[in-house]
């Protein structure tokens, strides 16, 4: 047998080994919390059906296979470990073998069903195709003005606010004041869009280039922070930080330098870490006490949760498991009245200047702060949490709505996959559009509007046509595809 033979007879051996493992394991804590009845003999039946579901996804390329380890803590592993937890935030969480539960996974069981077939069905259209070395794209005029441009929308923000100092000041009152109708940024919004971007824009003129060298890579790593603490972190954002890491990634990838798996890897740890070095921020903590961050985070939450502000992050963030059992609890009395599509119209609404249109329907705030009004602890004159596009669709459409939408997030993955199949020029489109599969399940539909404005029609789709290639490569360039990282 030759060393090949052997190393692919090991791998092999490996992936039985490894799914034993790991059935045992799963096995012996459903054991223990059934024996320490901290779970409910029903709730761990239906959460290990939903895991049979996702795992039966085959990861028939690396953005399907990431989708599906998202999957599998979305769904199977955070609301269990919420509702084993008891971990109430801000929300009634409904006891294990309560209807809302057992219908939540029921209808999770339904919609991860239908990801599948549709994955199945468009298998060929999810093929990967080799990737094109070929990096011969500079940052054309346009790239440049664009980059421009983008500053002097962050500089009118700083001017019309009053400076740095100001608009820390206006976040801290935001903060304080415990509510969402007051925004020191209304009006600002395509503005503010566009001044997120600055720092993809600065970091594509100096790092897509013909001659580069270190000290402009260097500068134009260092300024992503920069650019994205004033563009964003300042106003609470981890969003605009997070993603802006995420995206130069793919840029520098695809246009300047092939990254090996282990340090896009070791990149992507950094952005994870970056993420949760912000909450603080967004929670409006300050890093002076970080060794009293759980008291104070029940303080001023008023929160008291097994793993203070890490149960926040798992539980709210990462997770919408409570909020769409109050939505299933809430829609199934017979007196409620389904928005039918109301919440989406009010998301592309919300786009338009409310000096052009004043009486623009509301967003799904309006919904899901009547739904959530009579159960949440907090103060809010509207709700902050955010439901899903599932939990949006449940509350416009109902059941069928909710597991219907599953459809969504399958489609978006044929779609990524066929962009970044397509022409070297949609590289930077393939890598704003790569997240969108994910934060479907993450985000309400007004939410996804203003990330579409911010990074696709802002910047996805100008870079297509703002940079440039030489003749040659301009020709081979359009005739090969290539995949995103």
């Amino acid at each position: 047998m030759t060393i090949v033979q052997r190393i692919v007879a090991r791998r092999q051996g490996a992936h039985p080994l490894t799914a034993t493992l790991a059935t045992g394991v799963l096995c012996a804590v459903a054991f223990f919390v059934l024996y320490t009845e901290r779970a409910h003999a029903l709730t761990i039946v239906l959460n290990a059906m939903l895991i049979v579901a996702i795992l039966a996804i085959r990861p028939r390329n690396q953005t399907v296979r990431w989708f599906r380890f998202f999957l599998f803590f979305f769904f199977g592993i955070f609301p269990l470990w919420q509702l084993l937890a008891g971990d109430e935030i801000y929300l009634k969480l409904y006891p294990q073998d309560s209807a809302p539960v057992i219908v939540w996974y029921l209808l999770c069981i339904f919609g991860i069903t239908l990801v599948k077939l549709v994955l199945d069905a468009k298998s060929r259209a999810l093929v990967e195709r080799p990737v094109n070395t070929n990096r011969t794209a500079q940052a054309g005029i346009p790239a440049y003005l664009f980059a421009a441009l983008s500053l002097c929308a962050l500089a009118f923000i700083y001017v019309k606010l009053g400076g740095y100092s100001r608009i820390a000041q206006l976040y801290d009152t935001r903060l304080e004041s415990n509510g969402t109708e007051y925004d020191p940024f209304r009006g600002l919004g395509v503005i503010q869009a566009f001044a997120n971007t600055s720092p993809l824009w600065v970091f594509v003129c100096l790092t897509v280039r013909r001659r580069r060298n270190r000290l402009l890579t260097l500068l134009a790593f260092v300024q992503l922070g920069v650019l994205g603490w004033l563009s964003a972190g300042i106003a609470g954002s981890r969003q605009g930080i997070v993603f802006v890491l995420v995206f130069a990634l793919f840029l520098y990838h695809g246009f300047v330098q092939p990254i090996s798996a282990a340090k896009a890897r070791l990149f992507g740890l950094g952005v994870l870490l970056a993420g949760i070095l912000l909450i603080p921020l967004k929670l409006g903590l300050g890093y002076s006490e970080l060794g009293k961050l759980p008291e104070r985070f029940a303080e001023q939450r008023d929160l008291e949760l097994s793993m203070g502000p890490l149960s926040s992050f798992l539980f709210r963030d990462l997770s919408r498991f409570d909020v769409q059992t109050v939505a299933i609890n809430e829609i199934s009395k017979p007196a409620y009245r389904l928005a039918m599509g109301r919440s989406f119209v009010g998301a592309l609404a919300s786009i338009i200047p409310t000096a052009v249109w004043q009486d623009k329907p509301d967003t799904f705030a309006e919904e899901k702060t009547d739904i959530v009004k009579a159960v949440e602890r907090g103060t809010l004159e509207k709700t902050t949490l955010l439901f899903g596009m599932p939990g949006e669709f449940l509350v416009n459409f109902g059941f069928a709505g909710f597991v219907l939408s599953f459809l969504i997030p399958a489609w978006l993955l044929v779609i990524v996959n066929a962009v970044a199949n397509a022409s070297r020029r949609w590289t930077a489109l393939a890598a704003v559009l790569w997240p969108m599969p994910f934060l479907y399940f993450l985000f309400d539909s007004n939410v996804l509007v203003y990330y579409m404005i911010r990074w696709v029609l802002l910047f996805g789709i100008p870079i297509g046509f703002a940079l440039r290639w030489p003749h040659a490569g301009q020709r081979h360039a359009s005739r090969t595809p290539r995949g995103a990282p």
